[in-house]
């Protein structure tokens, strides 16, 4: 999703819900980071997002919004709404959050080492690419990744991370 396409699903969801703020977990908070996002997240066609105050608007934003909706249909693109559990995120994420703003809409992006965690804890092939892809573009710091793996509260869960990271990190040619 370009951040045009993205302010487009915001601001729809912003109208479905009643809701000017929401959280955003997915690729799509990359936006916060770096003015040309890597191609994986361009790419994407989903916003992964829920509502920050008003989680009971979570099926509707689905309804109207979600992959089978009128609106994905017209777009090429859609909301797909989460919930803060789906993801694998290290103690204290919820306090390093950066705001974007598109008008009045607030964004509440993870903080980039810890969307690379929850990517690497996801495991998904697409995850590990757009993980490879930040840190090939400097995204983010390798140390302040390795010292965010080890706040992940489930040791399984930490191990698994680590894994992955050394895995992606070889295929950029990093020790």
């Amino acid at each position: 999703m370009k951040r045009r396409e993205l302010a487009v699903a915001l601001r729809a969801a912003s109208r479905v819900a009643g809701e000017f703020e929401f959280i955003l977990i997915g690729s799509q908070a990359l936006h916060a980071h770096c003015r040309r996002p890597p191609s994986e997240v361009l790419l994407s066609q989903e916003c992964d997002l829920y509502p920050r105050t008003r989680p009971e608007t979570a099926n509707l934003l689905d309804a109207e919004l979600g992959r089978r909706s009128s609106f994905a249909r017209t777009h090429g693109f859609y909301v797909d709404v989460v919930t803060p559990e789906l993801a694998t995120l290290p103690h204290g994420w919820e306090n390093r959050l950066k705001e974007i703003r598109f008008g009045r809409i607030r964004v509440f992006c993870l903080e980039v080492h810890d969307f690379l965690v929850s990517k690497l804890a996801a495991g998904r092939v697409k995850d590990l690419e757009v993980a490879g892809a930040a840190l090939r573009l400097n995204v983010g710091k390798i140390e302040v990744l390795r010292r965010r793996i080890r706040r992940v509260p489930v040791e399984a869960e930490r191990l698994r991370v680590r894994r992955r990271l050394r895995t992606v990190l070889d295929e950029l040619g990093h020790r």
